[in-house]
């Protein structure tokens, strides 16, 4: 009896995880499909590696592949937000490139703003709740 129930209930475990690898590897597959998708439609939506670069760095690859230059770039965010622009560093993510520009608004919720550096569109848009702490 207790052969049969090692075997139901390792059965049943298998299924199980097989069950819910398939239906991740579903999800995966639709969200790979969707993200091409809006892709295709041309919305930007950046997810991948993320590497920031150094301000030499940046101050190469703004001159060698014409980028928007980080102060116009963080400027337009501000007044986009009507928010204090508090810094901007360019990252690569993928085969793109944009300024992540973090800002704080008025009323003291600090967020980030991600802006392709090549056309100057926004990309991501990420709220925090509050102002980070001060040291």
């Amino acid at each position: 009896m207790r052969r049969i129930l090692a075997f139901a209930f390792f059965a049943f475990a298998s299924v199980a995880f097989a069950s819910m690898a398939f239906a991740s590897m579903a999800f995966a597959s639709v969200a790979l499909a969707a993200s091409s998708q809006a892709r295709a439609d041309g919305e930007a939506r950046v997810t991948g590696k993320r590497v920031c670069l150094s301000p030499a760095e940046t101050r190469e690859e703004i001159k060698a592949r014409r980028l928007r230059e980080p102060f116009l770039v963080l400027k337009h965010a501000a007044q986009r937000f009507k928010a204090e622009a508090l810094s901007a560093k360019l990252c690569r993510i993928d085969d793109e490139f944009v300024y992540e520009i973090a800002l704080l608004h008025r009323d003291g919720k600090y967020f980030h703003v991600r802006v392709n550096a090549m056309t100057g569109k926004y990309v991501d848009f990420k709220r925090a709740t509050a102002a980070p702490a001060k040291p």
